[in-house]
């Protein structure tokens, strides 16, 4: 996969994600954790972010909070759009590292939003646990594993109970 493909995306991500993070966590109010998603669907047109202030992230499909912003749709939409040699209506080795790419964009954006966000809202990093996944699909448990162990330090993960 030409992770070049990915660049624009990325950049917008780094730049507009600490924002919505930002809101994201001053909506918590006294809470201890939050689970954030970034939640895409089968064929990747598209992603949202869903959270929950608890650690069962193994239920987001039935999060009632969710935020669709730009930045995480239209970007990668452009970038499907672009990749005609992938048939995203069915699993692939092409697919999946598409969907590597976008784990990879994710984590750096992730990594880059400053400690500061957490911190004015009552966080630290390590209690909040980021993962990706397909809302329905291919890859829903592949990225959702592999999305949580890149994403996050192993002091969230003993947080949230994930080995």
């Amino acid at each position: 996969m030409d992770i070049t493909k990915f660049e624009s995306f990325g950049q917008i991500c780094t730049k507009e994600l600490p924002n919505e993070i930002d809101k994201i966590l001053h909506a918590a109010n006294g809470k201890s954790v939050c689970a954030l998603g970034f939640i895409t669907t089968d064929d990747f047109y598209g992603c949202y972010l869903s959270w929950d202030y608890t650690k069962k992230i193994e239920e987001y499909f039935n999060w009632e909070n969710g935020l669709e912003p730009e930045f995480l749709y239209q970007p990668l939409v452009d970038i499907v759009e672009d990749c005609k040699e992938i048939d995203f209506c069915n699993p692939s080795d092409e697919k999946w590292e598409f969907a590597k790419a976008v784990l990879c964009v994710l984590d750096k954006s992730i990594k880059q939003i400053p400690d500061g966000i957490f911190q004015k809202n009552g966080f630290q990093r390590e209690d909040i646990l980021f993962f990706s996944t397909m809302g329905d699909g291919d890859y829903i448990e592949e990225m959702l594993d592999a999305s949580v162990k890149l994403f996050n330090t192993p002091k969230t993960l003993e947080t949230y109970g994930i080995k």
